[in-house]
């Protein structure tokens, strides 16, 4: 009889997930098929079951907002932390539910409609408690964000994996993965951040990696690192890089530089022989923002974050020009981890000078709590 009833109740937490589960599909399903800028209020309400509307402001700005929250429990957290103050009680019955079939699932998804079209989606996807936020940021294990650009008050911090792929950045930080994608990012990319795999949450096997969820998106990220490490290692800045700076990027300063010096210098490193390089270089025009300081002596960064891993370093294998009279583009204002200076070539000043200035708008502002 004990085992019957163990049996029945782990048969109809499993069941209670599932059709969880099927809701958070359905939301998703509605999500990739939303075209940002293009399908229309009317549209997205069709595509879009369960989500509930109200208003917001941000920059003097009115959106109308959409958002849904789902999970099995209705105030938020998991059942055991409400039943005792016991940290170590509650850890147990946690156990002993997650063997009975209950997994803790949280959803929250949202869109913000601006002229009658939809600018901007989200979703969050937790498998344990976090205080109540927005979807898109830290404290999902799999969360996702659309952007126009990419812009904060302050310093910006632009990896080369974020260079090499600026429509499409998934990052892996510990067991959670989080995509930020642009709004004109190919729809064979982003339809891979909405198919997730939620059997974990009911199934025998219980959702211990964001991998296990979206095992396409985790591939992603390692593809990307590999292929940014090459390219990194090519000793090229390809012009696609400029491209998206030119696109994503309304912070970022560009100024055509002339190369009037250059020399090698030997350095005692604490008794290890070393070589630095030194270049001098004249402001010929600031194809974009302001130029400031002096632009002499300017030092060879010898290593730069890995793409494999931020907190490592490795050899910078990209040399800026130093041949007298050769002219280079500076690309400043943001904290770009490589290609700050590029060969002007004709290809690449066509691109800085034809590309529009992108539009800040206040939705796509990268709060500093997003993954």
């Amino acid at each position: 009889m004990i085992l019957l009833l163990l049996l029945i109740i782990s048969t109809a937490t499993r069941l209670r997930t599932y059709f969880l589960t099927r809701k958070i599909e359905a939301v998703l399903q509605g999500l990739s098929e939303i075209r940002l800028d293009q399908t229309t209020e009317e549209q997205m309400t069709k595509m879009l079951p369960y989500f509930t509307e109200r208003d917001w402001k941000a920059g003097g700005f009115s959106y109308r907002s959409y958002y849904v929250h789902i999970s099995n429990e209705s105030d938020g957290s998991p059942w055991p932390y409400g039943l005792t103050h016991s940290f170590a009680l509650a850890l147990w019955l946690g156990r002993v539910g997650e063997l009975l079939g209950y997994r803790y699932i949280n959803f929250d998804a949202g869109v913000l409609v601006r002229d009658g079209k939809v600018t901007q989606a989200d979703y969050g996807l937790a498998n344990q408690w976090i205080r109540p936020q927005a979807a898109g940021y830290v404290g999902y294990m799999v969360t996702t964000r659309s952007v126009h650009g990419f812009w904060l008050p302050g310093s910006l911090q632009i990896s080369s994996v974020d260079d090499y792929s600026p429509q499409y950045r998934p990052t892996r930080w510990g067991n959670t993965l989080a995509v930020i994608y642009t709004s004109d990012a190919p729809p064979e990319l982003t339809k891979r951040i909405f198919g997730l795999n939620l059997s974990c949450f009911w199934g025998l096997r219980a959702c211990a990696d964001a991998a296990d969820i979206a095992p396409e998106i985790s591939q992603d990220v390692e593809t990307i690192q590999k292929a940014t490490y090459r390219q990194l290692i090519s000793d090229k800045c390809p012009d696609s890089i400029i491209e998206g700076r030119m696109r994503y990027l309304p912070d970022v300063s560009v100024l055509l530089l002339e190369v009037t010096g250059s020399r090698r210098l030997k350095v005692n490193e604490e008794g290890a022989r070393a070589e630095d390089w030194f270049t001098d270089y004249k402001l010929k025009e600031a194809l974009r923002g302001k130029s400031f300081g002096s632009w002499e002596n300017v030092r060879f960064q010898r290593t730069i974050p890995s793409p494999m891993d931020p907190s490592r370093q490795i050899a910078n294998q990209i040399w800026p020009e130093t041949k007298i009279g050769q002219e280079v583009l500076y690309f400043g204002g943001l904290g770009f981890y490589s290609c700050r200076f590029i060969p002007a070539t004709p290809s690449a000043l066509d691109i800085v000078r034809n590309s529009p200035m992108p539009v800040k708008r206040p939705e796509d502002q990268i709060p500093r709590g997003l993954l």
